[in-house]
């Protein structure tokens, strides 16, 4: 499309950076001539929704593809089929989520019998297209379900494993959450309270992992059984937070990091007397390489070497939904003082996006075993009350609240106390 045909499109360098929503879906729109451009395509679709029904967007394209092979003037050999077809097959590959909407799915059949009509050698791509988005549809709706396990777990069964694989094994599993989630949900997400959003459910999974991994780490580390053992099951767990990030795996390291700072564990003072100061060193390095300072700038720069030296990256994946959010919040929908769409937003949230895709396309080389894996998944773990409990029991509590906390434990029946406690 040329850009002379648009009355409200502002460019910059060749892109669109601003417009009016009827003008920006003109620029979307295929013709038997023109085809957006991929990028275009992308950046309009993952954004869309911020200021547009996906809905809408469908009928507008759909409508304006009809409106054009009407035209009497329009060559008898034109026609808009294979690039009507050609968008929502991208469209659908990308955001297939949308399509679980019925009335997005019908506005669908209509311009797939739509493009059957006006071009019969259509039809077989038109079956392939809807089988296609079924089977991702399907796919999405039968995604692993963690099990829980009914009853304790020892915590500790990986010690007699090396850091290094147990580094690999949390990098599988990382990179197995992060490929369950879909661009559509990274967008839909913004705004919205994941813990109530079901259609946030993947990016819901994926917080509750890390949760699970610290809380895991902190398990371990408390548990009762351990005794004179317990400050070498603590610099374990340090060396497995170093080996996931030397391997670039930072979600996990973040997450083991989380697990050996939670306020059971860093008030036993006896326990960490008793680390080995290299490993403690090791740790306290690693801590300011997640540093927050300067909005993470030593974990940024630690994020674009790993890029170069890994084919798999996992990253930070809470500063990554972060970084989503800040971009929707600083950057205003609509360019001040006007009606039109600001567009270099879209591009933008689209980067962001696209960087969340090269995470995903990650190819893990490092050793497999779902053994390790299953075990890591399913084992049971202690709650918030349960850690601080064998907190408690592993060094008296000193603080008025501490006290007052575990003598409030210590006065629950033995039964009660338990089913709080896991």
């Amino acid at each position: 499309m040329d850009e002379d045909d648009d009355n409200t499109l502002q460019f910059e360098n060749g892109k669109v950076v601003a417009g009016s929503i009827n003008d920006l879906i003109g620029h979307l729109t295929p013709t038997s001539e023109y085809y957006p451009t991929e990028e275009y395509l992308f950046a309009f679709i993952s954004s869309c929704r911020l200021f547009v029904d996906p809905i809408d967007v469908l009928k507008q394209v759909v409508e304006r593809c009809q409106i054009e092979q009407s035209n009497p003037d329009l060559p008898e050999t034109a026609t808009v089929a294979p690039h009507l077809l050609l968008f929502i097959l991208q469209w659908t590959e990308t955001f297939p989520n949308d399509f679980n909407r019925p009335v997005l799915m019908e506005k669908l059949h209509e311009a797939r019998r739509f493009c059957q009509n006006i071009d019969p050698s259509c039809s077989r791509g038109c079956n392939r297209l809807i089988q296609m988005l079924d089977n991702r549809l399907t796919d999405v709706k039968t995604k692993k379900k963690v099990p829980k396990s009914e009853s304790w777990e020892d915590v500790n069964f990986v010690r007699d494993i090396k850091p290094e694989l147990i580094a690999a094994q949390l990098t599988h599993i990382e990179l197995d959450f992060l490929n369950n989630i879909s661009c559509d949900e990274m967008i839909t997400m913004l705004g919205k309270d994941l813990a109530s959003d079901s259609i946030c459910l993947n990016v819901n999974k994926y917080v509750n992992w890390f949760n699970h991994l610290s809380h895991f780490v902190a398990s371990a580390v408390l548990a009762p059984e351990l005794g004179g053992a317990r400050h070498l099951t603590m610099e374990y767990y340090m060396d497995v937070a170093v080996a996931c990030f030397s391997v670039g795996n930072f979600n996990s390291a973040m997450s083991v990091l989380a697990g050996l700072s939670q306020s059971s564990i860093t008030r036993l003072h006896k326990l960490r007397e008793k680390v080995d100061k290299n490993k403690a060193d090791h740790l306290a390095t690693l801590e300011k390489q997640m540093s927050p300072s300067e909005n993470f700038k030593t974990y940024r720069a630690a994020l674009k070497n790993a890029l170069k030296q890994h084919t798999c990256v996992i990253p930070f994946f809470t500063l990554l939904v972060k970084d989503i959010h800040t971009t929707c919040e600083i950057k205003k929908t609509k360019v001040e003082g006007t009606e039109l769409i600001n567009f270099e937003k879209c591009w933008e949230l689209a980067g962001h996006l696209v960087e969340f895709q090269k995470y995903q396309s990650g190819v893990c080389d490092l050793q497999s075993d779902g053994n390790i894996q299953e075990d890591i998944l399913v084992a049971k773990i202690l709650t918030e009350d349960g850690m601080m409990f064998s907190s408690y029991e592993i060094e008296e509590p000193v603080t008025v609240n501490d006290k007052k906390r575990y003598k409030a434990f210590l006065e629950k029946a033995p039964t009660q106390r338990m089913e709080s406690f896991y």
